[in-house]
């Protein structure tokens, strides 16, 4: 996920918190063996899925652990016993349109979340993302669980403001301070985090959005699972994200926090094998994109300032603009304003040269899958991250940091797929298309989702798991 330094997470543990981890933990910490509850004896009917994205998680952390040094237990033995592979994702490759496929199964420019901000060529959206779920033009996994009166929980889900399920804590923030706890509890399902705060006193030391530890969405989900018993539960963990904007893929932070996160899981999976539930439960451990290293930063913004392309007054703020930019670390979408301008657009940006890899014309960006409102796009070169600062010079030399959002045809871009459970054969999936994690999750659910434009993954739900017809889908959110 891009944010500006000014909002990056911090990362933190709750301290405090003694409960005995999970059977799964301790034997895959001690030993080569499996966790408990082995795939064999599946229960019929529909199953219950858990879904726990690590935003920007490379599946290289648990296809090839050793190489990196990682301590992952639970994420080695969800491997060894489950289903894993690496995900082709899309267009962009950013958190909120990925999250938005995840649940839809269908690319960004057909859910309409084509980027994680929407454009705001004169600055007047105070830096909003795209939170609202209404926003969503296509039906999504969570309404198809409740279409069956069952519950879905959302848990610090991306673009999930305002969206109708049982249970919401949604991603938002707005000032970054304290009083975004109090935006959070008026935007949340009425009670949860207050609820979730009488067990774990630390809580809000943790729930600053946009500055929210792993450990915080981890005990609303485990008090979500124990107390409301979801159907489907999606849970977003984003610290990942973080140590690898500010520090690199592969870094030492990063390398902490992925080994974090496996903790994490562990205590979510002990839970989940405790559970009556289990035999028909399926944990699916997913992230939205990969990573890339980067230390020059390409400031579009800046160089259509000093062409007189983008005006602005003595304090900076803009005043009138012919080009409009999203700056999406490894892609810039470009908006075309002023078609008299065209011309000056394009003479700015070759001054560019070999820091721009290539150029997406618009008819190939929308075959891709994005933003059919964006003029072209852009390609940042090897090590370079485009901001979205409009001050400085057009190229910065920095420190070495990472990010993501290049073409989806990036392997280093790659997301991941790790599922286990009672009902999941032991497979090594090899490539598989983000479209197709949508269909494959509706079918374990026994809901069906049929305007998604992906499959379920064939050696997952074979013998097929049927849905039943689909659900009146009413248009809310």
């Amino acid at each position: 996920m891009l944010r500006s330094p000014a909002l990056s997470h911090g990362r933190g543990e709750l301290r405090g918190v003694p409960r005995l981890i999970s059977l799964a933990v301790l034997v895959a910490a001690c030993s080569a063996a499996p966790p408990r509850g082995e795939p064999g004896a599946p229960a019929s009917g529909p199953g219950r899925v858990v879904v726990i994205s690590i935003d920007g998680l490379m599946p290289e952390a648990y296809l090839e652990p050793d190489r990196h040094g990682l301590a992952i237990p639970i994420l080695r033995s969800l491997v060894a016993r489950g289903a894993a592979g690496r995900v082709h994702g899309v267009m962009p490759t950013v958190t909120y349109p990925s999250h938005t496929t995840l649940v839809t199964g269908v690319p960004p420019r057909i859910h309409g979340i084509v980027n994680n901000k929407p454009l705001d060529a004169l600055g007047k959206n105070l830096d909003g993302w795209r939170w609202y779920a209404e926003d969503i033009a296509v039906p999504t996994l969570y309404q198809a669980v409740e279409a069956q009166h069952r519950s879905a929980a959302l848990i610090v889900w991306p673009v999930t403001v305002g969206a109708r399920a049982s249970v919401v804590v949604p991603e938002y923030w707005r000032a970054g301070g304290p009083d975004d706890q109090k935006l959070l509890r008026a935007l949340s399902t009425p009670g949860v985090l207050d609820e979730v705060a009488r067990g774990e006193p630390a809580l809000w030391q943790l729930l600053t959005p946009p500055d929210i530890k792993d450990h915080a969405q981890i005990a609303i989900a485990r008090h979500v699972l124990a107390s409301r018993r979801p159907e489907l539960l999606l849970i977003h963990m984003f610290a990942l994200d973080d140590a690898q904007h500010d520090h690199g893929p592969w870094s030492p932070e990063a390398i902490a926090t992925i080994e974090a996160a496996d903790r994490e899981i562990g205590l979510v999976l002990g839970d989940l094998e405790r559970s009556p539930d289990w035999p028909r439960t399926t944990l699916a451990v997913v992230s939205d994109h990969g990573f890339a290293p980067y230390d020059r930063e390409i400031r579009l913004g800046a160089l259509f300032v000093q062409r007189g392309l983008i005006r602005t007054d003595a304090g900076g703020a803009i005043t009138a603009a012919d080009v409009g930019v999203i700056a999406s670390g490894g892609t810039a979408f470009v908006y075309v304003l002023d078609d008299h301008r065209r011309a000056a657009i394009d003479a700015a940006i070759a001054e560019l040269g070999e820091h721009i890899a290539r150029r997406i014309e618009h008819d190939e960006l929308v075959a891709i899958g994005g933003d059919p409102g964006a003029s072209f796009a852009l390609v940042a070169a090897p090590g370079h991250s485009f901001s979205d600062k409009r001050t400085g010079d057009p190229i910065v030399q920095g420190p070495a940091r990472g990010s993501h959002g290049w073409p989806p045809s990036d392997p280093a871009m790659d997301a991941s797929f790790v599922a286990y459970g009672p009902r999941v054969p032991h497979r090594a999936l090899g490539a598989i298309d983000m479209l197709d994690v949508a269909p494959t999750l509706a079918r374990w659910l026994g809901v069906a989702l049929p305007s998604a434009a992906g499959r379920p993954i064939a050696p997952l739900v074979e013998p097929p798991i049927e849905p039943p017809a689909a659900a009146h889908y009413t248009g809310t959110h």
